[in-house]
């Protein structure tokens, strides 16, 4: 039910996280896709026109301001950026970097 720039943003995203070592994905989930190493490191929640990335923490080198703290919802992930564009992608995989760097 996604848009085709959604799709193409998630495909984008998975393409470079599938290239860090020892990742696993979990893709047998309802809502989303979890990707993982020894601990999950990053969730993908799917809008028609956006992707929620979920991510370990709220606080990262995230010199654009995109992380959201929803640490008070006690989901287990405490950030969550909300990418809409193409553009956006290469700025959330360094998010999402970090977030994997933490399960290390």
């Amino acid at each position: 039910k996604a848009t085709h720039e959604t799709k193409e943003i998630f495909y984008k995203l998975q393409e470079k996280i599938k290239l860090l070592p020892d990742v696993n994905e979990v893709i047998d989930q309802k809502v989303g896709i979890t990707y993982r190493t020894t601990k999950s490191f990053t969730r993908f929640e799917f809008g028609k026109s956006y992707i929620d990335v979920l991510l370990r923490e709220e606080k990262y080198n995230d010199p654009k301001k995109l992380v959201k703290d929803i640490s008070t919802f006690k989901w287990g992930y405490k950030g969550r950026v909300k990418i809409k564009s193409i553009g956006e992608v290469d700025d959330v995989f360094k998010l999402i970097k970090q977030s994997y760097e933490q399960t290390l």
